[in-house]
């Protein structure tokens, strides 16, 4: 099993690389921000919503890579497997424009700040999903 969800994780990396731009490009989150900041920003503001991995996992990625929805099984692995990987279970993120983007700020995506999901967590929820489809 963990040998099947290593090399879904390596095939789904080398996917990713054309395709997740696509998907998170446009999903920027602000990872300093603490769990009541992100709440407040969600509850106040029109600009900014809530993201859940639930979503990412069963419309998100099937839609930009043309594959199916995990099933409630295979989504329950998955959210599993992602919360022990460290990936939170939602996102708070801009909803109106991608922020920072054309910057030159240094400080951007370097996982403390303003940062794309797909920089950040890409790779790994990729890797849960194909894995998670061969369930």
């Amino acid at each position: 099993m963990f040998r099947r969800f290593v090399v879904a994780t390596v095939l789904a990396g080398a996917l990713l690389v054309p395709t997740a731009g696509a998907v998170f490009a446009h999903e920027c989150t602000i990872v300093s921000r603490s769990d009541q900041g992100d709440a407040m920003v969600a509850a106040h503001s029109p600009k900014w919503d809530i993201l859940t991995l639930e979503t990412i996992f069963t419309q998100i990625l099937p839609g930009e890579l043309g594959q199916a929805p995990l099933t409630p099984s295979q989504l329950q692995w998955a959210l599993g497997a992602a919360a022990q990987a460290g990936v939170p279970s939602s996102f708070v993120t801009r909803t109106d424009k991608t922020i920072g983007e054309g910057s030159s700020n240094p400080n951007l995506a370097d996982g403390r700040g303003l940062d794309h999901l797909v920089d950040v967590y890409g790779n790994t929820v990729a890797g849960i999903y194909f894995a998670a489809l061969q369930l």
